[in-house]
């Protein structure tokens, strides 16, 4: 069947808003990046409008988290998605000033907020104030497995090292003479310092995520080859693998 202008100009419409609609659930890399972007965007615009200071690359975490190392739905959230972040993944692999602990939970309040306001909320979420409530609930055992050194990472476990050495991370030559005396030290002392290591997680995408002001993101798995990890600088908070 031929189509006549109208249908051809209707097709165009119609897959020109197919681009435009991210998918909330990716299955690649290149749709995660589409869905990501406009997440963040459309949560900073809401962010100004309910007139809410931003913090600098409001959203990265939970919408990181989510997709790389829980379900990869990024509007669709659960009690059990925010103890898996905020429990289990931040004492892993961020690190943070004790002053700034308040922050992280703020942002996933305001994060689901935004969701539920804006029609996001994929509906068969827990209701938003159900999530909300879990996450004031949570709060004392979040800052106690924040400062459970047994939760580490290896990379949290050698950062936190530089750190405590005087290293500032945001000083490519402090971290790079830090990472020649470490791999000069005796092995002994390497596994001492790096320990036994977590138990095995939810494989991660292999994503890193540019850093904001205040974020690095760097996860290493099996869907798609493991990227350099960047210099941390111009960061207060570190995350990584």
């Amino acid at each position: 069947m031929e189509l006549g202008l109208p249908d051809l100009v209707r097709a165009g419409k119609d897959e020109a808003m197919a681009r435009t609609t991210p998918d909330w659930e990716p299955e690649n890399e290149e749709d995660y990046e589409f869905a990501r972007s406009e997440l963040k965007s459309r949560f900073a615009q809401w962010l100004a409008v309910v007139g809410i200071e931003s913090r600098g690359d409001d959203g990265e975490a939970p919408i990181h988290y989510k997709w790389a190392y829980v379900d990869g739905h990024l509007t669709r959230w659960r009690c059990r998605d925010l103890d898996e972040i905020y429990l289990e993944l931040h004492p892993a692999k961020v690190m943070l000033e004790d002053d700034d602990l308040d922050e992280v939970l703020e942002e996933a309040k305001n994060f689901i907020g935004f969701l539920d306001e804006t029609g996001l909320l994929d509906p068969e979420s827990d209701p938003a104030d159900v999530l909300v409530d879990h996450l004031d609930a949570i709060e004392k055992q979040f800052r106690l497995n924040m400062a459970d050194a047994s939760r580490y990472s290896f990379g949290k476990r050698l950062w936190t090292t530089a750190v405590g050495e005087g290293v500032r991370l945001d000083d490519r030559a402090s971290v790079e003479a830090f990472m020649a005396n470490f791999n000069a030290r005796p092995i002994a002392e390497r596994d001492a310092i790096l320990g036994p290591g977590l138990p095995p997680r939810p494989a991660a995408t292999g994503k890193f995520s540019p850093p904001g002001r205040h974020r690095l993101l760097v996860s290493i798995g099996p869907r798609c080859p493991a990227p350099p990890i960047r210099d941390p600088a111009n960061t207060s908070s570190l995350r990584v693998v």
